[in-house]
């Protein structure tokens, strides 16, 4: 459920600005108004914020899949600022190597085809008065040299070897250039000492990187840093931000209306003037989710999406985990995979319980999903999409026939219960409006959504499975019509029944093209069976290249052990590849569902903003207190 929030304003001293803050942090409770503040304080905890979430990207960055990763304790005489400051260095060091062997690299391309020279070489002999140059031109480039003197018409060179289409000379001499003729730029350095500059500067890369993977163990400590520095952002923002009036200062924020006998406790013994009020129409409260661990193991799929309720709107924690569990069966849809799930949720708690740490509302999640899956695998007879008649006999026992894959109507009886269940979900969202708009007329609005749901339904089974077995009934066009009425009548209900009526006629377009995709959300839940059904496909098709690579190798035992290997690796690669797969269609489908299709008809936005109150840093340590 969504806490209820009161809405408090706090008014304290001038000179008890620094100090309240910190007796709200060990509270715990206050979310508190977020200030636009500015100054020095602020400035520089910004700048320490960004450095050590740079910190942090530049650690995960550098971490080895392939070694595990161990929490470093806090080592000795370097700080967190300290720590934070030498992993940028080192990351500077790795860029500025980066683009100077960018730069080599590039100028080794430059000069490749001139051979290995030393350009220092030019240098001394010019400061003994030989000028040499080196020289090139295209192949239809004139070769004449014009002189610097009339008398001096002979110039020196020599011929150089050229890649095709080119000239090249080295020039002695101080001659003007014919037109076309282009002079080389000396490099710094010779092809032989850039070529062993590059080799030097990528083992100072290497060595450098190796160093920030080595630190990897203290992301743990940087994560540390960055919360505390947040908690210190969050109070001097709330102290240099706050409206001073001649001795006092003042501020507001929300807090849980369970809380509010605690913060009023807090109030009077430290000589605050609390005002408690409840929220008005116009201020949006955060949203604080309570539920029982049993309902909030859905949780991370909100962490994970990033969607929060709004504070007025409705906390689905419980229809989400109910039908995202029945949606993420029917798309796995094979018992096998449920079980390999399940085999690793169970390792996941065993491990936690060793550690002695709690069981992750994730694993409690992988648990009831991998068990929904097992349970339809088991009623349909899937299991790795096996041949139901090669299955053990307690396997077959718990087949539902309707549902079998040895039924040639089983695609047809699940497209119907996939009917039904986006049916029942739409309903639900409106009997839940109902519920909340009774008394008031708007909520006839919501029963006409209700009928036209029922009657949309029965047109479904006509239009999508079979007009002859479902016939479209004449109470079902009663429904769909008398649904559409009440939602133009009483939609835009505003108390006055001719005045809502003709604000209704006014919407009529957009209510008709609503009661459209009425029809539209109800077939939209046949994807439950429709990518279930390719991932069936997936399986059966490994599965036959499998057994074409085992079936025919009796006849010579080396045939038979390569093609078992080739089976074996076949059927890892396949299944894995369809399990992820799999993975990603819950997450645009089995998510979808509920997000898209239930929560519009909720009327959900998802418009809301997380409770965040101030909470006590034990790494904080406050210096202006």
């Amino acid at each position: 459920m969504i806490a209820p929030m009161n809405k408090f304003v706090l008014v304290i001293l001038e000179k008890d600005k620094h100090k309240a803050p910190l007796h709200l942090c060990k509270l715990g409770i206050a979310h508190v108004e977020r200030f636009q503040a500015s100054g020095e304080n602020c400035a520089a905890l910004e700048a320490g914020l960004k450095k050590a979430s740079m910190a942090k990207s530049i650690l995960v960055s550098s971490k080895d899949k392939k070694t595990k990763t161990v929490a470093l304790a806090e080592p000795g005489g370097e700080s967190p600022g300290q720590r934070i400051d030498r992993i940028l260095q080192r990351q500077a060091e790795i860029q500025g190597n980066k683009d100077t062997l960018a730069a080599l690299r590039k100028e080794v391309e430059r000069i490749t085809s001139w051979g290995d020279f030393d350009p220092q070489l030019f240098k001394d002999l010019e400061t003994q008065g030989i000028k040499l140059r080196l020289v090139e031109a295209g192949i239809g480039t004139s070769a004449g040299l014009g002189s610097v003197a009339d008398t001096d018409k002979d110039q020196e060179y020599i011929q150089l070897p050229a890649p095709k289409k080119k000239l090249r000379r080295l020039i002695i001499g101080d001659a003007v250039l014919a037109e076309g003729w282009e002079v080389l730029r000396l490099p710094e350095q010779g092809l032989t000492e850039l070529l062993k500059t590059i080799q030097r500067l990528d083992r100072e890369i290497a060595v450098l990187q190796s160093e920030l993977s080595a630190r990897v163990g203290e992301i743990p400590l940087v994560d540390a840093e960055i919360r505390r520095l947040e908690a210190a952002l969050a109070i001097e923002r709330l102290r240099s931000g706050m409206p001073v009036q001649e001795a006092l200062c003042y501020f507001s924020g929300f807090v849980p209306t369970s809380e509010t006998a605690l913060l009023k406790s807090e109030a009077s013994a430290r000589g605050w003037a609390l005002l408690l009020d409840e929220p008005s129409d116009q201020e949006i409260p955060p949203t604080k989710i309570e539920n029982p661990p049993v309902i909030r193991m859905i949780q991370p799929v909100f962490d994970f999406l990033g969607t929060v309720p709004g504070y007025r709107e409705y906390d689905i924690s419980l229809s989400f985990l109910l039908f995202f569990s029945l949606f993420f069966a029917m798309i796995f849809g094979d018992a096998g995979y449920g079980f390999l799930m399940f085999a690793g949720a169970l390792l996941a708690a065993l491990s936690a319980r060793r550690k002695g740490r709690k069981i992750a509302d994730f694993t409690r999640l992988l648990f009831v999903l991998s068990g929904t899956t097992m349970l339809w695998g088991l009623l349909t007879g899937s299991w790795f999409a096996l041949p139901i008649e090669s299955l053990p006999r307690i396997l077959r026992m718990g087949i539902i026939h309707a549902f079998s894959a040895e039924n040639p109507e089983s695609g047809t009886n699940i497209k119907i219960f996939c009917f039904i269940i986006g049916a029942l979900q739409l309903s639900l969202a409106h009997i839940k409006n109902i519920k909340r708009d009774f008394p008031n007329p708007k909520f006839i609005s919501q029963i006409g959504s209700l009928a036209l749901v029922i009657g949309m339904f029965n047109a479904v089974l006509n239009l999508v499975v079979d007009a002859t077995r479902f016939p479209l009934t004449t109470t079902a066009l009663g429904l769909i019509a008398g649904g559409f009425l009440a939602v133009l009548a009483f939609g835009a209900w505003n108390g006055k029944f001719f005045s809502s009526l003709l604000d209704g006629l006014k919407g009529i377009i957009p209510t008709f093209l609503g009661t459209v995709s009425v029809f539209a959300d109800i077939v939209s839940y046949i994807r439950l069976w429709a990518v279930s059904l390719a991932g069936v496909a997936i399986s059966q098709t490994v599965n036959g290249m499998v057994a074409n690579l085992v079936g025919g190798a009796g006849g010579r035992i080396l045939a038979f052990i390569v093609g078992l290997v080739a089976a074996l690796g076949l059927i890892l690669a396949g299944h894995g590849l369809n399990f992820l797969m799999t993975v990603l269609s819950v997450l645009v489908h089995g998510v979808r569902l509920n997000m898209l299709e239930f929560s519009s008809h909720l009327g959900m936005e998802w418009s809301g903003y997380a409770y965040d109150p101030l909470r006590e840093n034990s790494d904080e340590t406050d210096t202006q207190e």
